[in-house]
């Protein structure tokens, strides 16, 4: 019987690991590595909290001192190593033996009083001021390979990580030229350098953009206390600052987690989820994070070279909804050369049960009776840019939970014919993860075939899916010899994956011809009452499978890596 006093994100694969390997020799059990990935490194970033909270306490599955681990494709076999990132915050907790930041779990609980919220932050930043820290991030959700190696949280600059050890270098600031923080701070007014938005000024969104053809570093940052409350920046492949924190209106502060980018334009999305403290003194408090239903949908757009003195178009969808990740976004052109549309791809959420759920908080009301049903599922937006006004379309391609989505990188922001990502076969990602909601297919879409198909239906918002098939009847249908836009990769009873990335093939003849790499974990392996075992051979593996060929199931994975020890699900 699994012990139900252990929160959900805490227990089976979802439970922190505790040894750290450097360069550990891995067994290859099946098939063999290709030869486009020796050389390489597979790195993913998490969270993996050093001293999980105590029973009662809050906790929530964005929380967690950074983790990466990795697998180094040397000439000799697979090399594994995994590290916490040696963050001011690590050093901190092994002192304190508890996190000393809030969860968010805290902040979005609508049972959390004013009282608890205000004392949680304000001892983090004392106990920040005194450790002189000056960084108040964990690094735990990305990494972006821009020429080096970035660990990324959106509560903080990017960090540099030295390869294939996983050592950590320091935060970069990606500072220009001898222009500092420091030196920036000088030159604000005085009351400006005593402000909270000095502890947001180097902060950067988890998700950066690299263009793949120019090499553009394009992000931007948030700021709680200080309007305008995003900053925008790109950086030229030679590290000059082609725009800096550039301030770009979007009303109240948001909790903004990705955006996307074509190669010529930027697409921000300010959705109703928002992370204020305004929200904590008006009339109806309400959490520092707060789902706001009376707010649109709001997609704004500009330049990538931002001009101050021109507005961002700003397209709205009445209906509030949550996108989490884009899968990708592009240019439309007409027989001209002139830009007539913008197209993008996200998973979006018409609720925020997923917020709640991830940190195993009862749903309030309200989330409850609009997510009812609620799937997060590839939603396609086209946005006039002759009228400057119109989403002319909006709809989902498909039926099945859609989430953790990637594309080949040299494909990004441009029309690319595949988009790969994570499904289960029962469950949601928005109300069961930890329990039944665990990916235990990858997906393989068409969205070449099926935007064509929802275009063909004609202008406005549509809310059937393109292709209406379960996942279920997917998997079956294929087994059947049935092909159509959607193929999925099942994996073993009682296997389960996680978010996958592509390799193209050299010399690739189509777009699919490559190979996706993900961390897989046997959940055989948890004993009775759910804690997972740490006998030798019990650890995760590494799958790489032939993207061309997915709903083959086992016979497209080409290789199979034995693990020291597992990855937690992230």
């Amino acid at each position: 019987m699994v012990a139900d006093h252990i929160h959900p994100f805490l227990k089976g694969n979802f439970a922190p690991v505790t040894d750290e390997y450097v360069s550990h020799p891995c067994e290859i059990v099946h098939g063999e590595v290709p030869s486009e990935l020796r050389g390489g490194q597979y790195i993913r970033n998490g969270g993996n909290p050093v001293y999980p909270p105590e029973q009662g306490r809050h906790y929530h599955w964005f929380d967690g001192d950074g983790m990466l681990h990795g697998v180094y494709f040397a000439k000799a076999g697979p090399l594994y190593t995994n590290r916490h990132l040696a963050t001011p915050l690590l050093s901190m907790t092994l002192l304190l033996l508890r996190s000393p930041l809030p969860s968010i779990a805290l902040l979005i609980s609508p049972l959390s009083s004013l009282h608890r919220i205000v004392t949680a932050i304000i001892q983090a930043f004392l106990i920040a001021v005194r450790a002189r820290m000056g960084v108040l991030s964990v690094a735990n959700t990305s990494v972006s390979p821009d020429q080096r190696l970035l660990a990324t949280c959106e509560s903080g600059p990017p960090l540099e990580v030295r390869l294939p050890e996983l050592q950590t270098v320091g935060w970069d600031r990606l500072d220009e030229h001898g222009e500092t923080l420091s030196n920036r701070r000088g030159r604000w007014e005085w009351w400006k350098r005593f402000g909270l938005s000095r502890v947001q000024e180097d902060w950067m969104t988890a998700h950066p953009r690299i263009d793949p053809v120019d090499g553009s570093l394009i992000f931007y940052s948030t700021q709680m206390f200080d309007a305008p409350h995003v900053r925008y920046s790109v950086i030229n492949s030679s590290g000059e600052h082609i725009v800096w924190k550039q301030g770009v209106d979007v009303g109240r502060a948001k909790m903004m987690h990705d955006f996307a980018a074509t190669r010529t334009h930027t697409i921000l999305l300010n959705l109703p989820l928002t992370l204020a403290p305004h929200n904590l003194f008006s009339t109806h408090p309400v959490p520092l994070i707060h789902f706001d239903r009376t707010l649109p949908s709001e997609f704004v757009i500009f330049p990538r070279l931002l001009d101050p003195s021109h507005q961002p178009i700003r397209f709205r969808d009445l209906e509030p909804s949550l996108i989490f990740h884009t899968a990708n976004a592009w240019d439309s052109y007409n027989d001209e050369g002139n830009l007539v549309a913008i197209n993008m791809l996200g998973c979006r959420f018409r609720s925020a049960k997923l917020v709640y759920a991830a940190g195993a908080i009862d749903v309030p009301i309200v989330e409850k009776a609009f997510g009812e049903n609620d799937i997060v599922r590839l939603q396609y937006y086209r946005f006039d840019m002759q009228d400057k006004t119109s989403i002319t379309h909006n709809f989902p391609l498909t039926a099945i939970p859609f989430e953790f989505p990637t594309l080949p990188p040299h494909l990004g922001m441009t029309a690319s014919k595949y988009v790969y990502g994570c499904t289960m076969q029962s469950g949601s990602f928005d109300e069961r993860l930890g329990g039944a909601a665990k990916v235990d297919c990858i997906a393989k879409i068409n969205v070449e075939e099926l935007i064509r198909r929802g275009l063909a239906r004609g202008e406005g918002k549509n809310d059937t899916p393109v292709d209406d098939r379960t996942s279920a009847q997917i998997v079956r249908e294929s087994k059947q010899g049935l092909t159509g836009p959607i193929e999925l990769f099942e994996m073993p009873s009682g296997w389960y994956a996680q978010e996958p990335r592509f390799v193209p093939r050299h010399e690739a003849t189509t777009q699919d011809d490559g190979y996706l790499i993900t961390y897989v974990y046997d959940e055989s392996y948890l004993q009775a009452d759910g804690i997972p075992s740490s006998e030798p051979g019990s650890g995760s593996e590494l799958w790489i499978i032939d993207a061309k060929h997915l709903s083959r199931g086992m016979s497209a994975v080409t290789a199979r890596i034995k693990l020291p020890q597992r990855v937690p699900y992230g």
